[in-house]
């Protein structure tokens, strides 16, 4: 496909994607999609329209509790030509008779002890306690359709809960990549996916470093170059 650049409006004062929205991306197309897929938690619509313009196919629906995003999302959807049904509600008390066979989330993983800003847009895309994990992986659970896909992303830290709330919904972790900021740092970040009503066994992927030795990896360099992005405060 033709490499374009994508055009992302974002709040100025708010909440802006970061690289980990591009490594989720990049997990996620390596990994395959197609039919129907839920972006939940789509802040700025930024992991949607990605997936989009790399496979048009997708039929894309996004949702988001902050009606501010749902602005962003919809000037963006504009900007790039992409066709998505959008849903301005709160993922855990959603109703729809559709399923899907994909969902995708950068949720919000950072804990309560943390320091919150006084920036509320800030807090309600950053903070677990407006998307707790349990509840997250339940509800996703619940509107995948049999041997459907839950990819996300998640601090590493919480991996011993992220397991046992998979296992509780019977959702197989299939996949599974630990994202390092630098070569020589521990892993900070967590890439799965799940599948509903498998018995995989689950694929540990080579690790991801950001960096290495202090330079932008040779990874995140062909991430930069796949999805060329520019930003405008709106």
């Amino acid at each position: 496909m033709k490499q374009e650049s994508i055009l992302l409006a974002q709040l100025k004062e708010g909440y802006r994607y970061n690289s980990d929205s591009l490594i989720l991306a990049d997990f996620i197309l390596e990994c395959g999609i197609k039919n129907e897929l839920l972006d939940v938690g789509s802040g700025c619509g930024i992991l949607g329209i990605l997936l989009k313009k790399f496979n048009e196919k997708i039929k894309l629906s996004m949702i988001d509790i902050q009606e501010k995003n749902i602005q962003l999302i919809k000037q963006n959807l504009k900007s790039n030509h992409v066709e998505a049904e959008v849903f301005c509600d709160d993922f855990l008390k959603f109703s729809t008779q559709k399923k899907f066979d994909f969902i995708i989330s950068n949720p919000p993983f950072y804990r309560q002890e943390a320091y919150k800003s006084q920036n509320l847009h800030k807090t309600i895309s950053k903070f677990q306690s407006y998307l707790p994990l349990d509840e997250f992986i339940c509800k996703a659970n619940s509107m995948l359709k049999p041997r459907g896909i839950l990819y996300f992303c998640y601090e590493v830290l919480a991996l011993d809960k992220i397991c046992l709330a998979l296992e509780k919904k019977k959702l197989k972790m299939t996949k599974i990549c630990f994202v390092h900021t630098d070569k020589n740092d521990k892993a900070r970040l967590v890439l799965i996916e799940a599948k509903k009503s498998v018995k995989s066994f689950c694929e540990v992927l080579p690790p991801f470093f950001v960096y290495e030795n202090g330079n932008l990896s040779q990874k995140m360099q062909v991430i930069h170059s796949r999805f060329i992005l520019e930003s405008y405060d709106f």
